[in-house]
């Protein structure tokens, strides 16, 4: 008998864009982790069932930074690969990263599971994202923008 075909995990990174003030160019979220030395984007998987994407991006926007989104949420096309776990399952496999961007509003304040955010300029963000992946997905996402 066959072994059932497994889906592939996908995550969603969120570009998350708020405009900027008095002139100044727009700031990207980012956010830290207690764990993890770099600013990094928010992740959510893909909403499945009657969940949409709209949702599910503001309710994860609200949660970690308390801001809303101001506008549609983007989503890219593309999908970089990436090795990634498939907890369902226990096995680490390839899986798929995509960009999520969209418009915020507010004045962030990170929950109490994160370190912090910061509110970088476009060349901030690239720089201080640490992986090309990460990098090439964040492009994509502002190019959605």
């Amino acid at each position: 008998m066959p072994e059932p075909t497994r889906p592939a995990p996908e995550r969603l990174l969120i570009v998350s864009r708020q405009a900027g003030r008095d002139g100044e160019e727009p700031r990207y979220l980012l956010v830290r982790w207690p764990d993890w030395p770099h600013p990094a984007l928010l992740s959510i998987a893909p909403p499945e069932a009657n969940d949409t994407l709209e949702d599910a991006v503001a309710s994860l926007l609200g949660a970690r930074l308390h801001v809303a989104p101001h506008g549609p949420v983007r989503l890219g096309s593309d999908r970089l690969p990436v090795r990634m776990p498939q907890p369902r399952y226990g096995a680490m496999t390839t899986g798929w990263l995509r960009p999520a961007a969209v418009e915020v509003t507010g004045e962030p304040e990170a929950d109490a599971l994160l370190d912090g955010y910061e509110a970088l300029t476009l060349e901030e963000a690239l720089a201080a994202l640490p992986t090309d992946l990460e990098r090439a997905v964040f492009r994509e996402g502002v190019a959605l923008l």
